[in-house]
């Protein structure tokens, strides 16, 4: 067998091995993506307050502090979840090797995890279709490389504007147009259906979002007066 050809005779213990560490790569993966989730409904929420309070409007230096490390780190985020390099864990990466061994999930193993009433319902199969062929046992490698090339299409200007502006001072600076704050939620909103449709197929479980519920009030801290006047004051003299 040359090198890099890939042995298809692989045991139920190969495969077994692979499924566990897709699981565990997605487990991260979906942890990474909730809290850029969680930040952009945060930046979101912020942005509400100060625009309906205007005692708060005098200057606007520290809101526009708190968007630049907002796009600073959710550019890096994006990046990372797109990432190409093979020592990194990444949504690219994952999908990648799904693609390199589509026999690993098969149409049987797939449904077995399906309550009964979901297998007769036809729910079990209708969901492995979005992956693989009508009536087809292995996935469709060129429907996952339909998604790659979707997620790398949808991230590309992201990316460059991270390794040209945030991750590095580049002398020429390629990019011509710096992404907006809608393409930021745009490149989001992807990767967050994306990653909701390889949950499912790796982890067996539905979802509609990787965004987690926060069980407490975060605004909570804003209010409360952060800086006490009269010791301010104090200070000053």
């Amino acid at each position: 067998m040359s090198e890099g050809e890939k042995d298809h005779s692989e045991s139920p213990k190969d495969n077994g091995e692979l499924r566990k560490k897709w699981k565990e790569w997605i487990d991260k993966i979906g942890h990474d993506l909730g809290d850029l989730l969680i930040s952009q409904d945060i930046l979101k929420e912020v942005s509400q307050i100060v625009a309906s309070n205007k005692r708060i409007q005098s200057s606007p230096f520290f809101f526009t502090w708190i968007q630049n490390n907002y796009v600073d780190s959710i550019v890096v985020g994006l990046g990372r979840l797109n990432d190409h390099d093979n020592r990194t864990i990444s949504l690219h990466n994952l999908i990648k090797e799904i693609v390199l061994n589509p026999e690993v999930i098969t149409r049987d193993y797939f449904v077995s995890r399906y309550p009964k009433w979901m297998q007769d319902a036809g729910i079990a199969n209708n969901d492995f279709n979005k992956f693989a062929d009508e009536d087809e046992q292995f996935l469709s490698k060129d429907r996952l490389l339909t998604d790659l090339k979707l997620l790398d299409d949808e991230t590309k200007q992201i990316k460059v504007f991270r390794d040209q502006w945030v991750a590095h001072f580049d002398k020429i600076r390629a990019i011509e147009q710096l992404p907006k704050f809608k393409d930021v939620e745009h490149a989001l909103e992807l990767l967050d259906n994306i990653f909701c449709q390889y949950y499912m197929l790796v982890d067996g479980a539905g979802m509609s979002t990787a965004k987690p519920s926060l069980n407490f009030d975060w605004k909570e801290v804003l209010r409360h007066p952060w800086i006490d006047k009269a010791k301010d004051e104090n200070d000053c003299e």
